[in-house]
C-alpha cells in the first residue's frame, strides 16, 4: 500500500539518507559520506522545524521509497504581493527498484499543490536529463532569465 505524507523534523534522517543516495548515484560523493549525511540530517531537522523547508515521503508498507524536499524562499514584496514566497524543489529521489511507477510524479504533484495553496507562484528546480520529461509533462519549462556566478 502506497502512502504519500508530509515529512516532519523527525524524518530528517530519512531525507538525509536519500540525499546521500542521490549524490552517490550522481557520482558526486567520493568521500566524507558520514560527514555529509550528518550535515544533511542537521539541515533537514532545522529547516523542517523552522518552516524553511517542506518535504514529502512516499512509503510502501511503511518503508520510505521516494522523497522530495522544497526550500521556501521569502522574497522582497512586489506591488500587489505583500507576501512573496518562491520555492526551490530538490532532493527528489526514488529507490532504483521503485522507479517508473509514478512515485516521483505523485510527490511533485503534492509539492505543487502545497505551493499553490500557500500562494507560491514560482517553483524552480534543477533536474537530470533522465527526469526532465516528467517535469516538462507537469508544466515545468526552461527559464533563460537567470544568470549565475559560482564563487
Amino acid at each position: 500500500m502506497l502512502q504519500v505524507r508530509r515529512a516532519n523534523p523527525g524524518d530528517a534522517a530519512v531525507l538525509a539518507r536519500f540525499r546521500v543516495m542521490l549524490f552517490e548515484e550522481m557520482g558526486r560523493l567520493d568521500s566524507g559520506e558520514a560527514e555529509f549525511a550528518q550535515a544533511s540530517e542537521n539541515y533537514f531537522s532545522w529547516a523542517l522545524s523552522t518552516g524553511r523547508e517542506v518535504a514529502w515521503i512516499a512509503e510502501e508498507y511503511g518503508e520510505p521509497v521516494a522523497v522530495l524536499a522544497m526550500t521556501l524562499e521569502p522574497m522582497p514584496p512586489k506591488p500587489g504581493r505583500p507576501r512573496l514566497l518562491e520555492a526551490y524543489m530538490h532532493n527528489v529521489y526514488t529507490l532504483p527498484a521503485r522507479r517508473m511507477r509514478g512515485l516521483a510524479k505523485r510527490l511533485v504533484i503534492a509539492a505543487l499543490e502545497y505551493a499553490s495553496s500557500e500562494g507560491i507562484r514560482r517553483v524552480r528546480l534543477y533536474t537530470s536529463d533522465d527526469a526532465r520529461w516528467m517535469y516538462e509533462n507537469l508544466g515545468f519549462v526552461p527559464h533563460s532569465r537567470y544568470l549565475e556566478r559560482k564563487l
